[in-house]
């Protein structure tokens, strides 16, 4: 198994590619076999129709850019932040 890392070269670059939209909550993961883009719903529904097509268009290049290092990558999504469910659990 190869070990999967996210390089100070890579967040380098993505820091570089301008992001479509204000206020967006990405994350990068590590993940046993890949990187993960964690994108949010609860975020990205804040966003128009041709906002969210931006984003998408965004993700996949950032994808692409982490891929040109050799490092597999996805983009998976999370209802929620993690802070987010914690208030929505304390409000229950």
């Amino acid at each position: 198994m190869v070990k999967i890392s996210y390089t100070t070269e890579m967040a380098k670059k993505i820091r570089e590619v301008k992001v479509p939209v204000k206020n967006l909550l990405l994350d990068v993961r590590a993940r046993p076999n890949y990187l993960a883009l964690t994108v949010y719903e609860s975020n990205v529904m804040e966003y128009n129709e041709s906002q969210r097509m931006a984003l998408m268009e965004y993700l996949l290049l950032i994808k692409s850019l982490i891929e040109s290092y050799g490092t597999p990558c996805e983009i998976e999504g999370m209802k929620y932040t993690h802070e987010q469910a914690r208030k929505q659990r304390r409000n229950s």
